[in-house]
């Protein structure tokens, strides 16, 4: 998935900030701060070409990635849930408990969804860490304003 945005933050050496209009398959992420109701987004890309601050970059994404990163925030916690209610459910039932056994199983389900969002928020820096989920500068096509020429 490739984009197009403007550098508004050099974080360091290898990590800028970047200005860009939110594309309809980000749905919010989660990744990105969001400046405006016009859908622009801030979003932490991976800047190991040396682009500078006003410069007008191409950044791209892996589709791979996304849809990984999406699993991840989005089907592991209800995956989660679901097991955890299910499971629960079927357990209690084995042990021939017949009081509020769905709310018991629903109370679980949540337990269970919340401990996953805890695993990747303490995780999270390892994601970030290993770059593989974050949007990649590949070609500066202004520079300050001005446009350059290969």
């Amino acid at each position: 998935m490739e984009q197009q945005g403007y550098i508004v933050e050099i974080v360091d050496k290898k990590t800028a900030k970047l200005k860009m209009q939110r594309h309809s398959a980000c749905a919010s992420c989660g990744k990105c701060a969001t400046t405006s109701e016009k859908k622009d987004i801030i979003v932490e890309v991976d800047n190991t070409i040396g682009a500078c601050v006003g410069d007008k970059v191409k950044v791209n994404m892996e589709t791979v990635n996304v849809l990984k990163a999406a699993t991840i925030a989005y089907v592991l916690p209800l995956l989660a849930l679901l097991v955890g209610t299910i499971a629960t459910y079927f357990i209690l039932g084995l042990f021939k408990v017949s009081g509020n056994r769905e709310v018991i199983s629903g109370i679980a389900g949540i337990a269970l969804m919340l401990l996953s969002f805890a695993i990747l928020k303490r995780n999270d820096k390892k994601f970030r860490d290993s770059r593989e989920y974050i949007p990649v500068v590949t070609e500066v096509v202004l520079k300050n304003g001005s446009e350059i020429r290969l």
